[in-house]
């Protein structure tokens, strides 16, 4: 299924910017006057040139020099109200004069001429050629063609053939955009004339499979899980007896339902496997550890897990379901039933789009650099004006174009998993901090912006707040390797955790590098606090480079996309990739692009550990 919500994403992207083109295009079509386009207001009837009167005594036709080859038809016409015969042999047309007999040529004079007599308006003549290779304005004729410009308001050419002086076509300034406007509406960018070609008929074939995949999606997205409400729901799976266990927890044996994933059918007992997105696969937080024979790894595991830990019997929890005999391991906080209290003790924007949110826990919590806490989001109806945007990002809201509240009614337990943003100092702690960035809905789609950094970024000091945790499995290696930590965005919450615990708390003397990607200067995140532990330690390396600050002739440091300038200011040169360990987290694309880079470069997965942040 990954591959194909993958494509189903990457092709409705596609076919979604034509069909953008196909309503623009369509609709300045509709506003520009067909006649001024097709030529007809400047193009004179010519009906009065009718052809010529038999009864009249003409120059006989067999006297004509015509060639020996085979004559396919002779035809007696007028060409401005002059009787001429019309003579085709072998695919060639010939004309001759009908009074005298001699052969007649459509020269320049004769050209203008005939276009003047087509033509009505007030412009002149301006001047005339002939084309030896045809015109791409008159795309069904080959050979050579006069082209007659016409000095008026719409640019008038008149096309006549050298061959027989027929009338080609008018064509005009208004005809030239809108023959441009249906090339992309109609995608006939070979300029075959026709809507029947390859890429409409790809683009056919793509929103066919957009559908189609559309319904699986749909279909494959709901599980039983999503059921139990109904009657008889809840005990309607065979049961088997499995072994669950955690670090500080002792084996329990549960009878499960074997219809259900370890998610679903742990849940009714209680244990919470952590989640962002509802056990559908796509956050990578609800792993588990089968102690022995672990089933198959799907490709939903595979994407989450490396390949280490997949060997080591990892699984994602909402993507097997339990089986006789299975004995697995799973975090700690799953087992945590009751929810902890902390209060809110600032919240403050750091950039436009990205929060930082300071907690005081009830009670001291132990944490782990890399460690996550799991809030509870419960129902809110927050107006945007009270989340204290600061005036100089006004401007960037009011481009999202969002409601005026962002509104969540609670019908099932939501919770969102957010890193820890500051070092543990060895003792247990109370005061943490998290950065949160605002999830606005993507581009075009008229949904509620990310439920949970609706929630966060809605905070205001003296609010409440419920959580479970501390959990997570993006931690430090204990080992004496380079350590190289890359992020962008919110993924800067552990990252800061990691590097300010190895610096300030362990004294750490191994060589550690921190590179991160941001837009523009204005969202570097903590500059002042990396710039002054790098001024510190000769051992830590603070390097940032911006994605969108072309026009900043302020900014001397690093520019482009982050796994892109670290590639080429660090990786491509260094000695040594395999003694270094590798820490990323960030955003989806930039985590994917920086994962596929390190593989490229054959870092083996035992050293990359990575977190997708989520929302």
């Amino acid at each position: 299924m990954i591959f194909i919500r993958k494509l189903h994403k990457w092709l409705t992207l596609l076919i979604g910017a034509q069909l953008i083109v196909w309503l623009v295009t369509g609709t300045i079509i509709s506003l520009i006057d067909q006649t001024e386009v097709s030529g007809d207001k400047t193009r004179q009837s010519l009906s009065n040139q009718k052809s010529a009167d038999p009864l009249r005594v003409f120059f006989p036709s067999h006297q004509l020099s015509i060639g020996p080859e085979l004559i396919h038809s002779i035809a007696l016409t007028k060409i401005l109200q002059r009787p001429v015969y019309r003579i085709e042999q072998s695919g060639e047309t010939t004309l001759f004069d009908a009074t005298t007999g001699n052969e007649l040529r459509i020269d320049k004079r004769l050209a203008e001429a005939i276009a003047r007599n087509s033509y009505r308006g007030d412009g002149e003549i301006a001047n005339s050629e002939l084309i030896a290779l045809g015109s791409d304005e008159v795309r069904d004729f080959a050979g050579p063609i006069w082209r007659v410009n016409i000095d008026d308001d719409l640019a008038t050419r008149v096309y006549v053939s050298p061959r027989d002086g027929q009338v080609l076509a008018h064509r005009n300034s208004r005809w030239k955009v809108v023959d441009f406007l249906l090339m992309l509406h109609f995608m006939d960018y070979a300029r075959e004339d026709s809507f029947n070609n390859w890429q409409i008929i790809i683009v056919g074939f793509g929103t066919l499979w957009i559908a189609i995949s559309g319904v699986l999606l749909v279909l494959f997205s709901f599980g039983r899980s999503d059921f139990l409400w109904l009657p008889g729901f809840r005990s309607g799976g065979t049961k088997v007896s499995s072994k669950v266990g955690s670090e500080n927890n002792e084996e329990q044996s549960y009878d499960l339902d074997s219809t259900l994933s370890y998610y679903s059918s742990l849940s009714q007992h209680g244990v919470k496997l952590s989640s962002n997105c509802d056990g559908s696969g796509s956050c990578g937080l609800c792993k588990v550890q089968y102690a022995s024979d672990p089933p198959a790894d799907t490709a939903v595991d595979r994407e989450w897990i490396n390949a280490p830990d997949l060997a080591d019997g990892f699984r994602l929890g909402c993507q097997h379901k339990p089986c006789s005999n299975d004995v697995i391991v799973i975090p700690d906080m799953a087992f945590q039933q009751s929810l902890q209290s902390a209060a809110v003790v600032s919240s403050q924007w750091l950039t436009p789009l990205l929060k930082e949110i300071c907690i005081r826990t009830d009670t001291p919590i132990q944490f782990r650099p890399g460690d996550h806490l799991e809030f509870q989001i419960p129902s809110f109806n927050v107006d945007i004006d009270q989340l204290g945007i600061p005036s100089e990002c006004v401007n960037v809201w009011r481009e999202l174009e969002l409601s005026e509240r962002l509104v969540h009614t609670v019908t099932d337990t939501v919770a969102r998993t957010y890193s820890i943003a500051v070092a543990p100092n060895g003792e247990a702690s109370s005061d943490l901090r998290f950065t949160v960035r605002f999830a606005p809905p993507p581009d075009g789609l008229d949904v509620q912006p990310g439920i949970g950094s609706s929630y966060m970024c809605s905070l205001q000091a003296g609010d409440q707040v419920m959580f479970r945790g501390p959990g997570g499995d993006f931690l430090l290696h204990d080992s004496d390797r380079e350590k190289i930590l890359i992020g962008g965005g919110a993924g800067m919450a552990p990252l800061k955790s990691m590097a300010v615990h190895l610096l300030s708390n362990l004294q750490w003397e191994g060589k550690l590098r921190f590179w991160y990607g941001a837009r523009n200067q204005q969202e570097i995140l903590y500059r002042d606090s990396f710039d002054k532990l790098a001024a510190e330690h000769q051992n830590f390396e603070w390097q940032v480079a911006l994605s969108d600050a072309h026009d900043d002739k302020s900014w001397t440091g690093k520019r482009g996309f982050i796994h892109e300038s670290i590639f080429d200011n660090l990786l491509k040169h260094h000695e040594s990739l395999g003694n270094c360990e590798f820490y990323v987290c960030g955003p989806p694309m930039m985590l994917a692009a920086t994962r596929e880079m390190l593989s490229k470069l054959g870092v083996a997965e035992s050293l990359i550990r990575f977190d997708d942040f989520g929302n």
